[in-house]
Parts: structure tokens; C-alpha cells; sequence
């Protein structure tokens, strides 16, 4: 029998920026709506697109430029982001286009986090929904520039 940490959420730890920093396998899931006004008429919702993403994703501390990884430093230079207690994260950004991001993350003791994202336009409508689990580079093999 494994012991359970029973302490009340805002009793637990709070992941710090330290905790997400270095090599980061990351496994993604996206899906994208296809608005048509013929399917909203006949079933009331949306296509989905969804694609499918594994990379490998490092970090550094917030000082850094590439705090996020060479692929979002541009985008998330200015991002709100709360450190809650029991590992959990979340986080708002606008990027330059008016892209809204919402996420949230969930940072575990064994080096897994695990990341839900959605992006909305300046219409209001939902572009992107993204689900990530990112596993914390424990390998020795070295990373590839």
C-alpha cells in the first residue's frame, strides 16, 4: 500500500519556475473547429480537425529569452501566470494577432506535466483546444541542437 498525501489543496506544495525548467518530452493533442453555418443548422456544432504532436521542448528560467522554448518566445513573452498550491498552474496571454490563450496545468513530483490550453479569436469564437502531457527529460542521451 502506497501512502496518500491527504493534506487539503492549499496545504500542498507549489510548483516553481525551477521545476519546469530543462529538457521536456512533450506529447500534444489539438483540435481545431470547422465552423460551417450548414452544420450548425443540421446538428448545432462544430467540426473538429485534430492533430497529433510529439517534440522535444526545453526551458530555461523566466530571466531567459527562451523561457517557453524556441517555438512560443515570441508568443508568451508577457504571460499572467498564477502558481497555485498542489503543483497546479494557470495562465493568460494575448498574442500580437489578439489571440486569447487560457491554460492550465497540473506539475507532479515525478516529473510529468500535464497541460490543457484553449485559444479564442477576437470574435470570441474558439480556435484551438490543445491537450499536452510533458514528461521531464531523465534519459542520458544527449539532446540534439
Amino acid at each position: 500500500d502506497t501512502p496518500v498525501d491527504v493534506k487539503p489543496l492549499s496545504q500542498r506544495k507549489r510548483t516553481k519556475p525551477s521545476d519546469l525548467t530543462g529538457s521536456w518530452k512533450v506529447y500534444e493533442v489539438s483540435a481545431t473547429p470547422i465552423f460551417s453555418e450548414e452544420r450548425q443548422e443540421i446538428e448545432g456544432g462544430a467540426l473538429f480537425v485534430y492533430l497529433c504532436m510529439e517534440t522535444v521542448k526545453k526551458r530555461s528560467l523566466p530571466e531567459s529569452s527562451v523561457f517557453f522554448g524556441e517555438e512560443e518566445m515570441l508568443d508568451m513573452q508577457d504571460v499572467t501566470m498564477l502558481w497555485l498550491p498542489g503543483g497546479v498552474t494557470a495562465y493568460v496571454d494575448v498574442d500580437k494577432d489578439g489571440i486569447l490563450c487560457i491554460g492550465v496545468g497540473w506539475y507532479s513530483d515525478e516529473g510529468i506535466n500535464m497541460v490543457m490550453e484553449r485559444d479564442y479569436g477576437t470574435d470570441g469564437k474558439l480556435r484551438d483546444v490543445r491537450w499536452k502531457t510533458e514528461v521531464k527529460r531523465r534519459w542520458n542521451q544527449p539532446v540534439l541542437p
